[in-house]
C-alpha cells in the first residue's frame, strides 16, 4: 500500500497582486479537489498578512500528485498567474500521529 503525500505549500502574490492571485486559486481548487486521488486540497490565507495563501495538499501517493502537476488547471494556473507569484515554497511533510 502507497503512502499518502502531503504537501504545505505557501505562495506569496507580488505587492497589489494579492487579489488576482487568489481568484486564480479559486478556480484550481475545485477542480484540483475533484481529482482521483485527492485526499484533500484547501486553501488558507495568512491573517497577518493577505498577499500569503498556503494550501494544504493530501494526495494519495506521489504518482496522483505528479498527474495532478500536469492537469489542464495546474497547467493553466501556472499560465495565468505565475507572473503574480513573489515566493512559492514547497513542504514535504510526513504524517506522524
Amino acid at each position: 500500500m502507497s503512502t499518502p503525500l502531503t504537501l504545505v505549500v505557501t505562495l506569496t502574490a507580488h505587492p497589489g497582486q494579492a487579489a488576482a492571485l487568489e481568484a486564480g486559486l479559486s478556480l484550481l481548487v475545485p477542480a484540483s479537489q475533484a481529482e482521483a486521488g485527492c485526499l484533500q486540497y484547501d486553501l488558507h490565507r495568512r491573517h497577518d498578512d493577505p498577499r500569503v495563501f498556503c494550501m494544504i495538499e493530501q494526495w494519495q501517493d506521489a504518482a496522483v500528485h505528479a498527474a495532478h502537476q500536469q492537469t489542464a488547471h495546474f497547467l493553466t494556473f501556472g499560465r495565468t498567474c505565475g507572473g503574480l507569484l513573489e515566493r512559492v515554497e514547497h513542504h514535504q511533510m510526513q504524517r506522524i500521529l
